[in-house]
């Protein structure tokens, strides 16, 4: 929520400060994936959690202070890149076809929204000479926006099986997947 409404302020604003309000939650959802994909393999069950939480604070006081530009989309870059052997892991031990398909959706519309996106910021004035404007940047949001849910529903999956939730994966009115769980029931 923290991420939808930050960018809604960005984009509504254009303003810096709003830039950092769409950018922090950016990394702080990095941050939560990176929990959930690592905390299964901690010796030390307090200390990553710590951790993680002092990271993301320090990075939003410091974002807000020296107002990272292209430091930001590298150290995002960076964070993201730590979480591909993890999700990696996951996908390849993972048996149910519906949980892999949704790596899979998780993957074609990070290719697909990072093509746009590249796409709209390099040839941007070419494009906007064109007859009908694609709207880039617009279908940037939309393409990653799908593929944060993805991500986010993948990860659900992965952790309800560690738990041993007995995860499914559902699609709302036949087309949006979620994931239901099961808990086992504590005596």
């Amino acid at each position: 929520m923290a991420l939808a409404i930050g960018s809604m302020l960005y984009h509504a604003t254009l303003q810096r400060v709003q830039q950092q309000g769409d950018e922090t939650p950016m990394v702080w959802e990095v941050l939560l994936y990176i929990y959930i994909l690592y905390s299964p393999d901690w010796h030390y069950r307090s200390t990553m959690p710590i951790f993680l939480f002092l990271y993301g604070a320090v990075f939003a006081i410091a974002h807000s202070v020296f107002r990272f530009g292209i430091g930001f989309k590298v150290h995002y870059i960076i964070l993201c890149l730590l979480c591909i052997p993890r999700m990696y892991k996951y996908y390849i031990y993972t048996q149910d076809v519906s949980a892999k398909r949704l790596a899979k959706l998780f993957i074609g519309t990070l290719v697909l929204g990072s093509l746009f996106g590249f796409c709209d910021r390099i040839f941007c004035k070419e494009i906007s000479r064109w007859p009908v404007n694609p709207q880039g940047h617009a279908l940037w949001h939309v393409f990653m926006g799908f593929n944060s849910y993805f991500a986010n529903t993948f990860l659900m999956f992965c952790r309800a099986q560690q738990r041993g939730w007995s995860p499914k994966v559902v699609h709302l009115v036949g087309v949006l997947p979620y994931v239901k769980i099961e808990k086992p029931k504590t005596q």
